[in-house]
């Protein structure tokens, strides 16, 4: 789940940043054209998470020797991926951290998603993006008078120099042989005027021969992380009928701060063996509740509620998987920040908060002990 900027603090930022307002022309569209409209050269390429066939979509056709087949779903957080990049990069040095058959991702989750699902050999990209980057290498504040004609208060031309540099077309390529071979990769965005959350199959996208595949795939990510009116949002274009409909999608996190979908297309209809699906939920935040006097004023108010919805929105999505997978009998495991870590109040993407919230997954991933069986009780 995205952290909620603070507003103070935003402000500041974009008063200290000499950037001109922006401003995004697009042509009208109907409800209409938006359901039909494609991606040009890559039909398959994203699907609405609400649709009745969505699960379907999410099938892999690869699975193990014994029919198992596994699923990781990592969650939104902002600077708080750093922790799912330790402890993926910590699981990979215990020696015990599977291959995914399955690798979802919303918002920092999205950009995590790519490196773990093509595996351990990309793990020094993610703790290089999350232990060297600082704000600047994120976003560029605009200047504050600015910011009511603009898309929003700040500018994300550096997160999206991050994504080109490292999500290259081969790395990129790669993804689309994974997906040739049955495995599958997902990333969810939020299609502002529809208001419903787009599911988008990012190795269909690899494996296409589009020549705008790669720019598509990096535009999803970026899009993805877009928090809503503090960056940028990203104007993907479709075709319907012939016509160029210009999107505009947010931060995944808007509608679904994980996407998770164990439905039984997925654990297959004849499994083999007692548990043939394994799900492994990685959220980048804390579930339960942190105490702290509110001061009585607007802003502190705003920010707490916010964070609440945010929270509960998680805990509610967490819970129903949970409930899903017991009464499936399905592999459940699930690992998240504990609320007595300390850095609550911290600036947004502050490199040594990040680094040492890498440091954290890491040791608890080369640990070997940090899944649980089942979402925590709000006391514990």
């Amino acid at each position: 789940m995205p952290r909620c900027p603070p507003p103070i603090r935003l402000a500041l930022v974009a008063a200290l940043s000499l950037q001109g307002c922006a401003t995004i022309h697009r042509a009208p569209f109907t409800e209409a054209q938006q359901v039909e409209a494609t991606i040009p050269g890559i039909p398959l390429a994203r699907f609405w998470a609400d649709a009745p066939d969505a699960a379907r979509l999410m099938a892999p056709a690869l699975s193990g020797a014994q029919g198992e087949r596994t699923m990781l779903a990592l969650s939104g957080g902002s600077d708080n991926g750093a922790y799912g990049a330790g402890l993926l990069n910590g699981w990979s040095r215990s020696g015990k951290r599977p291959d995914f058959t399955i690798v979802t991702g919303v918002s920092t989750g999205a950009l995590i998603a790519p490196l773990a699902f093509l595996g351990p050999d990309q793990d020094a990209a993610l703790e290089r993006i999350f232990t060297t980057s600082t704000a600047k290498d994120i976003y560029r504040g605009r200047f504050a008078p600015a910011i009511p004609l603009s898309p929003s208060a700040a500018s994300t031309k550096p997160l999206e120099r991050l994504i080109a540099a490292e999500m290259t077309n081969a790395l990129i390529d790669r993804v689309g042989r994974e997906h040739v071979r049955g495995r599958r990769l997902f990333v969810g965005t939020a299609n502002l005027d529809a208001q419903r959350m787009v599911i988008w199959n990012m190795g269909a996208i690899a494996a296409s021969e589009a020549p705008g595949r790669y720019l598509l795939f990096r535009q999803v990510l970026l899009a993805s992380s877009a928090i809503p009116a503090f960056f940028t949002p990203v104007m993907i274009r479709s075709q319907q009928a012939g016509r160029t409909i210009s999107e505009m999608h947010v931060d995944g996190s808007t509608t679904a701060s994980l996407l998770t979908l164990p439905d039984d297309a997925i654990t297959g209809d004849r499994p083999v063996g007692p548990r043939p699906l394994h799900v492994y939920l990685i959220v980048n935040g804390k579930l339960n509740g942190e105490f702290q006097l509110v001061k009585p004023r607007t802003i502190p108010i705003a920010s707490r509620s916010i964070s609440l919805n945010l929270r509960s929105s998680m805990v509610g999505t967490v819970g129903l998987s949970y409930l899903y997978a017991k009464a499936r009998g399905i592999d459940y495991n699930l690992s998240f920040i504990d609320k007595d870590y300390p850095g609550e109040d911290h600036k947004l993407f502050d490199n040594a908060y990040m680094r040492g919230l890498y440091r954290h997954g890491l040791a608890l991933g080369q640990s070997g002990d940090f899944w649980k069986k089942h979402p925590p009780d709000q006391d514990e």
